[in-house]
């Protein structure tokens, strides 16, 4: 896969600027603690899947990852390390926050098997509420009581996928500034938001978790490291 260049499109009447943020951290302890967005996948990683699936954003920040990707990518850290889903995007947020013109912020899990497919689904619904928006701008009818904070993917279960989702970048932002990041279930950073969900094919939210989902992708996950049989030097 080419390397990765996130240089900002030129804004258009086709649809609204975004930025996106990468969660790519994460202890993956159920696959043995490896980088799991380093995983093999159509002869390309996990990571350099999701970067590409977003590399129509004004500016891509990949949150938690040492990965070589490459082009002019921002990188940040949560703080603390380790801290979590909802400290990942913080960070995203505060790196992304020089790019005043984009107004919608794209979070993807850095694990996303099919990210390409589901950025396709919702960046369509996120121009057809673009639309609707400025129609209504121009609308003698009564506005909506309350603004679209953004859109969610939902599993065939009902299940809201905060990682693969397209967020009002202001509305995001005022409930960071609320909650303390460390230790922040994404939950209660995204609970305040009047998102519309979007349900999305089940293998369009296919991540890797567990061996077992590896094993049903066709996704060959190394073994863990041998613990070193030198021995310690004695003092």
């Amino acid at each position: 896969m080419p390397r990765h260049e996130s240089s900002p499109p030129p804004a258009t009447a086709a649809g609204p600027r975004w930025s996106a943020i990468i969660v790519a951290g994460g202890r993956a302890t159920r696959l043995g603690g490896i980088d799991k967005t380093a995983l093999v996948w159509q002869g390309h990683s996990l990571l350099d899947g999701v970067v590409a699936a977003a590399s129509g954003a004004a500016r891509i920040c990949v949150v938690g990852s040492d990965a070589d990707l490459g082009g002019d990518l921002l990188r940040a850290v949560e703080r603390p390390r380790w801290g979590g889903p909802a400290a990942a995007i913080v960070a995203g947020l505060e790196a992304v926050a020089g790019d005043a013109d984009t107004d919608w912020v794209l979070v993807l899990a850095g694990d996303l098997v099919h990210a390409d497919a589901a950025v396709t689904l919702l960046l369509a619904e996120l121009d057809r509420i673009n639309a609707s928006e400025m129609t209504a701008t121009t609308s003698s009818a009564p506005a909506a009581d309350r603004p679209i904070d953004g859109l969610i993917g939902v599993d065939s279960d009902g299940r809201r996928q905060p990682l693969l989702a397209v967020y009002r970048r202001a509305a995001l932002l005022a409930s960071a500034r609320l909650h303390p990041a460390d230790n922040l279930p994404v939950k209660s950073l995204i609970g305040s938001l009047n998102l519309v969900q979007l349900r999305l094919p089940d293998a369009l939210t296919d991540d890797v978790d567990t061996p077992a989902d590896a094993a049903r992708l066709g996704i060959v996950v190394p073994a863990p490291a041998a613990p070193s049989s030198t021995p310690r030097p004695t003092r």
